[in-house]
């Protein structure tokens, strides 16, 4: 079993199930995988808008795991947002690769090019091109 982290975009993408994403997080599912977000994702995909049947929907598939930020998270956070450039606006993408990094989960996000520079850092990103 391996552990995915959904970002936001694919929390949101759970709603279609002819998106791509959706169907990547279901292969996935099939494969073993077990899907969670971390508080940041879920923060952002929350404060909507957002129906209640899609919010039921994302808490049956990460089986209501949702992880919270630890002083760990924040300090790697810290010395990734340093690292890549001190980014204006990358606070979140910073925090929500820290989890990911920090579980040994794989991120599975739409905006690949806003995460790929935490790669050399130890960040696993689903290709979606291969589902």
């Amino acid at each position: 079993m391996y552990q995915l982290l959904l970002d936001t975009n694919a929390l949101i993408a759970l709603s279609d199930p002819h998106h791509k994403m959706f169907q990547a997080i279901e292969a996935s599912l099939r494969r073993g995988a077990r899907a969670s977000t971390c508080s940041v994702a879920w923060h952002e995909y929350v404060r909507g808008p957002l129906l209640d049947k899609d919010r039921a929907r994302a808490l049956r598939v990460i089986e209501s795991r949702i992880i919270a930020l630890e002083r760990r998270n924040a300090e790697m956070a810290a010395e990734l947002y340093n690292a890549t450039g001190r980014r204006r606006g990358s606070t979140a993408d910073c925090l929500i690769a820290s989890v990911a990094i920090n579980t040994k989960a794989e991120l599975m996000t739409l905006k690949i090019s806003d995460f790929e520079l935490f790669v050399p850092y130890g960040l696993l990103l689903t290709d979606l091109s291969a589902a």
